[in-house]
């Protein structure tokens, strides 16, 4: 009898213990430290024949630390998670339990606290077949410092009966914390609507209860610009059955965007949308400073080291027009000033498209395309052939007839000069630029066609100046012999230009794609420079004929360069001096009282290479970075990359060059602007040293800081 006990005891502890083990399956060990920790939950041991699992990211933060909401508000980084090394899984969709607001200092912060589960649906290629789930998450916990953590985990699920595991409570009670819509909260929106100016706009949102009353309702506001607005004003009424949220914006939200608004009231949760600040009016003189702006500076990007390259098209033009007839200049100028400004139109059609279809904007991310580089070098090399003489550019016999009036060919040329200038000219911004186009691009279709237009109005004014004054071009020396050298000279310059697009392109694609484009094109050159030499009427005619077979079928190269694979989107490696950008380490640097410098560069900027050369290469600013306290961080936006496109943003900005200075006294970062000087990035970085600024405090931190 006692023999049959023991025995029932052991099958009992045997089978327990394998439950027990099976159950664990279900979890991954924690990954992290004493201030932070998580691993992933399923609620399920096995997987059977549903296509999806359910899972959880649990994070376990102790006392006096914190995480972050999707939006973390002024500081902090969201939880990112990588799942592509996963078997088994197609996709994931994340769900946010409401967090709580947190102000330090007057900053908003959405965070969570103690331990907090983020459920996960995880859609499965194939039912009946074992899962691997393997996530790479990167995250920050915060208390007086801010730590950045990153955690790799990996769970296999096998296959098996359905069944729940001992994790799939924690799971279930996470979803009821996630938001709802406001009906499934016994809420009723009886209306929303904009108040205020364009300057100071707020938001006003009526709300009925229709359980009990509100107590303390708070509203967590997204897509209304960076970080989340302050918490609202609270107005209740009917015995707190209905309630007046009033939350101040801080800036006018573009008209085609919805609002997420996220409210939370005791255990009562809802989130819903609304329209953006259509109903604001804005008010004139913002809009005419920045038409104002936009003409200025397309003006101004004449003279930027991006438009450099096409000076010799430029210059060019302007010296043959010096013998012709005021009217021939006249119409030349005008030609050229409207091939600009269409040019323009036809970037403002093009982002409106893009903004359209979600993509990402900004100025000069066609130089990210390769197709796009191809194309243009092959643009370029032809420029060139022709100011050699080796390849008259002129019409198709099917608009000879057309063009026969000697106004039209000029015309023509001069016209697709202005286009090609402008493609040339905007790989990177300048003063003005860049604050005209974050205002157009985050508005409305009609403001980026007006804007636009003001910028291409702007850089073709020399141009139209012309066409309206076409004496001031007879200043210009007439044409004679000294035009031929001016003229191979200006070719060589052309070429110089090709030569920094391929290397773009090499930065972009690879060695192998670029060294095929500049074979192409470096055997383009060599025929048409042999064939030019003087030969007889026969073997003329059939090189013409081959020339213009292999002039046409460099149209091919851009088409083959597209198909060409692209190098992944990554950081270049650290080096001595620059560290890769990472936005989850600044504030976890400046709370250690760091200093941090922020370059966000590209190959094809080249007024990035100004700065560096004027500015960051400068021996007083090397001996200030050079400090112990002072952190370099380089973003390379050579290629398409969200993550550098979102920073951007965050500083209303849409181009390069951008430098941000952070450090306990700039915790948000200080941008600069476009066009660096010394001084100006100095008195930022001391402005960032020290808490409370002031020239004394600067000067004895800068005194301090280089002992």
């Amino acid at each position: 009898m006692v023999l049959a006990h023991l025995r029932a005891l052991v099958v009992l502890s045997v089978g327990l213990l394998m439950w027990t083990g099976s159950a664990r399956a279900a979890a991954t060990d924690w990954v992290g430290d004493s201030h932070a920790a998580v691993r992933i939950i399923t609620a399920t041991d096995n997987i059977a024949s549903a296509s999806t699992l359910e899972a959880g990211l649990e994070f376990r933060f102790a006392k006096g630390w914190h995480g972050y909401w999707r939006t973390p508000g002024d500081a902090g980084v969201s939880p990112m998670v990588d799942w592509s090394g996963s078997e088994n899984i197609s996709g994931d969709e994340i769900s946010w339990p409401a967090p709580h607001r947190l102000v330090i200092d007057d900053l908003q912060n959405s965070v969570y606290e103690n331990d907090v589960v983020l459920p996960v649906k995880l859609y499965l290629k194939q039912a009946h077949t074992p899962v691997r789930i393997k996530a790479s998450i990167t995250y920050a916990a915060c208390s007086d410092i801010c730590v950045p953590f990153q955690a790799e985990l990996t769970l296999p699920l096998p296959t098996g009966a359905e069944g729940t595991s001992m994790e799939s409570a924690l799971i279930n009670s996470a979803r009821k914390g996630v938001p709802g819509s406001a009906e499934s909260a016994g809420i009723d929106v009886i209306g929303t609507r904009f108040a205020g100016t364009a300057s100071g706009p707020a938001l006003v949102v009526d709300l009925q209860s229709n359980a009990g009353a509100f107590v303390r309702p708070d509203l967590f506001v997204e897509g209304a610009g960076n970080g989340i607005p302050p918490a609202p004003k609270v107005e209740l009424q009917d015995a707190g059955k209905t309630a007046r949220l009033t939350i101040r914006l801080p800036a006018l939200p573009p008209p085609d965007r919805l609002l997420t608004l996220t409210l939370i009231d005791e255990n009562r949760t809802a989130e819903f949308k609304v329209p953006a600040g259509e109903a604001i009016t804005e008010h004139s003189s913002v809009f005419l400073a920045a038409l104002l702006s936009a003409l200025l500076g397309g003006l101004i990007l004449n003279l930027m080291p991006c438009v450099l390259p096409v000076l010799s098209i430029k210059l060019f033009a302007f010296t043959r027009q010096a013998g012709g007839s005021l009217r021939d200049v006249r119409l030349g100028s005008a030609a050229t000033a409207s091939g600009i400004t269409i040019s323009f139109m036809l970037l403002a059609a093009s982002l409106v498209g893009l903004k359209w279809s979600g993509a990402t904007l900004g100025w000069g991310i066609q130089f990210q395309q390769p197709w796009f580089l191809a194309g243009m070098a092959v643009l370029t090399v032809l420029f060139a052939a022709s100011f050699f003489e080796w390849l008259p550019i002129g019409l198709p016999s099917s608009m000879m007839t057309f063009a026969s009036n000697r106004s039209r060919g000029p015309m023509l040329e001069a016209f697709l000069t202005g286009m090609f200038a402008t493609l040339l000219a905007t790989p990177c911004s300048a003063p003005f630029v860049g604050t005209a186009v974050g205002f157009a691009l985050a508005r409305g279709p009609s403001e980026i066609f007006a804007i636009f237009l003001c910028l291409g109005i702007g850089m073709a004014l020399p141009y139209w100046m012309a066409a309206l004054f076409p004496g001031c071009v007879r200043w210009l020396p007439r044409p004679g012999q000294w035009m031929l050298v001016i003229r191979n000279f200006l070719g060589i310059l052309l070429l110089g230009t090709a030569v920094w697009l391929i290397f773009v392109l090499w930065s972009i694609t690879g060695a192998w794609t670029a060294g095929i484009t500049t074979a192409l094109l470096a055997c383009l050159l060599v025929y048409r420079a042999l064939i030019s030499a003087p030969v007889k009427g026969q073997i003329a005619a059939r090189a013409s004929r081959w020339s213009g077979l292999i002039t046409a079928g460099l149209a091919i190269v851009p088409l083959v360069v597209s198909l060409s694979a692209v190098a992944p989107v990554s950081q270049p490696a650290a080096d001595r001096e620059w560290q890769v950008f990472n936005s989850a380490a600044l504030p976890g640097l400046i709370a250690d009282g760091n200093t941090v410098l922020v370059d966000v560069t590209a190959t094809w900027c080249l007024t990035c290479k100004v700065n560096d050369l004027r500015v960051l290469e400068n021996a007083e600013v090397r001996s200030r970075l050079h400090q112990s306290h002072v952190i370099r961080m380089r973003a390379d936006w050579s290629r398409p990359n969200p993550y550098i496109a979102d920073y951007l943003h965050r500083f209303a900005r849409y181009g390069i060059p951008l430098d941000v200075v952070y450090g306990p006294g700039r915790p948000q970062g200080e941008a600069l602007p476009e066009l660096l000087t010394t001084n100006v990035l100095l008195h930022a970085i001391d402005r960032a040293s020290v808490r409370d600024y002031s020239p004394k405090s600067a000067d004895s931190a800068r005194y301090s800081g280089s002992r």
